[in-house]
């Protein structure tokens, strides 16, 4: 496994530890087969427990673009940052916001809206 998916599924397996009966996410998403994923209604990384919380665009900065950066780093696997969710929602945030949107059929714009929060937050 490369370093990139060895990061997602330890960062995964993190949030999975620190959400209320976590136990149920060991796999993480990234692992599970389809159909197969965990019931993770309002998922949160705890940055914005908002619902839904802003849109966030690219420009956007502060806890809410952290929580953007987190749910879509747990659900895509994609990292946004070296280092974890820096704050500052910049064109690989958007990227990863676009590859999110589109394999959940949403419209894919690379703006985390009210529909792509629903999704991140499996509500």
């Amino acid at each position: 496994m490369n370093s990139l998916l060895t990061r997602a599924a330890a960062r995964a397996a993190l949030i999975a530890s620190l959400l209320p009966g976590g136990s149920a996410l060991t796999a993480g998403p990234a692992s599970a087969a389809a159909g197969d994923e965990p019931d993770v209604t309002g998922l949160s990384c705890g940055f914005d427990n908002r619902t839904p919380p802003p849109t966030v665009q690219v420009g956007s900065k502060g806890g809410t673009v952290r929580e953007a950066q987190c749910l879509l780093n747990f659900w895509t696997g994609l990292q946004t940052t070296e280092e974890g969710p820096e704050g500052v929602f910049g064109p690989d945030s958007a990227s990863a916001a676009r590859h999110f949107q589109g394999a959940r059929g949403l419209a894919v714009s690379g703006v985390v809206d009210a529909a792509t929060w629903g999704e991140l937050r499996h509500s």
